[in-house]
């Protein structure tokens, strides 16, 4: 996206992310549960290739990923340990992608400056 996130994509996969285990929280897994992971993981896979394509870009501006790194320190340990405590084999692949995924994003949150640090 040339030095944007996708935040459209990024809110939409959240949502979908949070709605799926929401049904596993409440036991009402089904075959649209198993979707919503399904194209949760997708989207967020997408995601990760559209920010390593920017951030490889030379003409790239961060400012959007300063915020978006910020909230991904936060976010994305949360999510992996979620994640890691689901045991379903039905959706086993799903699951580990996402956590593939989030631990990936991770890794580049952590290791991404903030904004203070890119200032002095």
């Amino acid at each position: 996206m040339q030095g944007e996130i996708d935040l459209e994509l990024y809110t939409i996969s959240i949502i979908r992310l949070n709605n799926a285990l929401e049904k596993m929280e409440n036991s009402q897994f089904s075959h649209e549960t198993k979707e919503m992971f399904k194209e949760s993981c997708n989207n967020f896979k997408e995601l990760y290739t559209d920010i390593i394509n920017d951030l490889n870009n030379e003409d790239t501006q961060f400012n959007e990923y300063y915020l978006f790194f910020q909230n991904g320190k936060q976010m994305f340990p949360q999510y992996i340990k979620t994640l890691k405590s689901i045991d379903n084999i039905e959706i086993e692949d799903e699951i580990n992608s996402l956590i593939n995924v989030f631990m990936n994003l991770n890794k580049i949150a952590d290791a991404f400056p903030s904004q203070k640090e890119m200032i002095q």
